[in-house]
């Protein structure tokens, strides 16, 4: 007899996926309740647009910044 098992994991509800965005100088902190877990589904370090943490001209004239290894640094 084949032992043939399926696993799969429950979906996650929409209302407890949130994203959290912190510009330079302003650290955050990510916190469950009681024993939820934190899952990371992606991470960047740079800059993506010039919308989020304006800074200065000269800063943003590079909006194509991001460092390859943020999400798994996020999630160590």
């Amino acid at each position: 007899m084949d032992d043939e098992r399926t696993f799969s994991r429950a979906p996650i509800p929409m209302a407890v996926v949130r994203r959290e965005l912190s510009c330079e100088g302003y650290p955050i902190e990510l916190r469950c309740p009681g024993t939820d877990v934190i899952m990371i589904e992606s991470a960047n370090y740079g800059r993506t647009d010039d919308k989020i943490c304006d800074a200065d001209p000269a800063q943003m004239e590079n909006t194509r910044c991001y460092l390859p290894d943020a999400y798994k640094i996020m999630s160590q």
